[in-house]
């Protein structure tokens, strides 16, 4: 199995438990890349779920939620310096615009447009879905769940013309409601539960850490290398849920 990890925002400027400064992030990949990880591509890590190949030893999934600007023109070059590649999540309604509907924001910042969208797609990395508004999805009756996964797909499909096979759930809030109504679209999805990786993973509810801007290197390196024993131990194989 593999670990995945989280980001949203790559931002020394912004202090808020969601931005990680340019130069801790760069640490954190260069330490990935001397320790030799295999940083995985979505692809990859399907076909590791699908069981059509083994996981390599240490082997990371990178993700960020929301689709922000910032994603693109500051994370991007410093993974393509790394030879490295990344997940994006992306909350369709609010593409092209800021995030001034999260009320627990206390900065601005743009996200990616279409076009933007397409570029960070160009570029090898992936893009997955992360509902139409961002709602708490728990809170959501099928109806809604519905139309926040499907429109959230439907429009991500059109506008990038390939197909968007993975979700990550806002704020990594699921149930069984919640998590039965995404299998009805998706191969996988991703929670952000910092979960023991050495039991059964359901491939509907991934669990990822999330990487937090007031840790040292060493706090990184600690965590990650402890997940990664736990993924590796002979016990953790993915629990194959049919989709719905």
């Amino acid at each position: 199995m593999f670990v995945t990890l989280v980001y949203h925002l790559i931002d020394r400027t912004i202090d808020a438990k969601v931005a990680i400064a340019e130069a801790a992030f760069e640490a954190q990949l260069r330490y990935l890349r001397e320790q030799n990880y295999t940083i995985l591509s979505l692809a990859q890590a399907m076909a590791i779920l699908n069981s059509e190949q083994e996981a390599p030893t240490r082997s990371v999934l990178l993700t960020f939620d929301d689709g922000y600007a910032n994603n693109l023109y500051v994370a991007l070059p410093l993974l393509q310096a790394y030879g490295m590649t990344a997940t994006q999540f992306v909350i369709s309604a609010y593409v092209g615009q800021t995030n001034r509907w999260n009320p627990r924001a206390s900065y601005d910042v743009n996200h990616m447009t279409w076009d933007e969208l397409r570029q960070w797609q160009e570029s090898g990395c992936a893009i997955g879905g992360h509902s139409h508004e961002h709602f708490w999805m728990t809170r959501l009756n099928r109806q809604e769940l519905q139309a926040a996964v499907n429109v959230n797909k439907r429009l991500l499909e059109e506008h990038l013309a390939l197909p968007v096979q993975a979700f990550s759930y806002p704020y990594g809030a699921y149930n069984q409601q919640v998590e039965d109504v995404v299998k009805e679209s998706y191969e996988l999805a991703f929670a952000v539960d910092p979960q023991r990786w050495d039991t059964p993973v359901d491939r509907f509810a991934i669990p990822r850490l999330s990487v937090q801007p007031k840790w040292r290197i060493e706090d990184f390196t600690t965590r990650l290398e402890k997940l990664c024993a736990s993924a590796a131990a002979p016990s953790h194989t993915a629990k194959q849920t049919a989709k719905g």
